[in-house]
């Protein structure tokens, strides 16, 4: 018998609370779509929640989901989909890892990996290692449709174009199968 964790992610109640100046491109030195992820992250930040099994994990689109973005989640998802594994790692506000390995009959082997401080005046290490299976389709089919709802969202302040989503998104098209994935 199969057993397989559940796996969301979703956006949850905006973030009020400001830690940091809002980005800037003194130097030029970013696309157009790079500040404006950027931009879009910071000015709509919000919790986004997390659960894998019994876990449910709390990060930010600013700065967590943010780099995750900037990491290729698109390509990501492709590569896992045709049987790579891939790594998503959120550490600023929570230091944790999920490792993805693709197995047989439409499985992933979720290594839910945290590890940071025991406390801010305590600098001893910890860590916690947790195993799930997951079921591959729903996992990919959640992300995407999560990426694509943020690209969306960002089209929708003005903060990217069409275009540049478009071009964000292409690798969400080498998602195998794609029949199994559809929006």
């Amino acid at each position: 018998m199969n057993k397989y964790s559940n796996f969301t992610i979703h956006i949850e109640a905006p973030n009020c609370e400001k830690y940091a100046e809002p980005p800037d491109d003194s130097l030029g030195e970013l696309s157009h779509f790079e500040l404006g992820l950027k931009l879009f992250c910071f000015e709509c930040d919000s919790l986004v929640s997390i659960e894998i099994g019994q876990e449910k994990v709390k990060v930010f689109l600013d700065p967590d989901i943010c780099m995750v973005l900037e990491d290729e989640l698109p390509q990501k998802l492709s590569e896992l989909s045709q049987g790579k594994p891939i790594k998503i790692e959120f550490v600023e506000s929570v230091c944790l890892t999920l490792e993805l390995q693709p197995l047989a009959n439409d499985r992933i082997s979720c290594n839910f990996k945290e590890f940071g401080y025991l406390s801010p005046n305590e600098f001893t290490l910890k860590s916690r290692n947790q195993h799930f299976q997951l079921h591959k389709t729903q996992v990919i089919a959640e992300l995407k449709q999560f990426v694509e709802q943020l690209m969306q969202m960002a089209i929708d302040g003005g903060y990217i174009t069409p275009e540049e989503k478009q071009e964000f998104l292409m690798p969400l098209g080498k998602i195998v199968p794609a029949s199994a994935i559809s929006s």
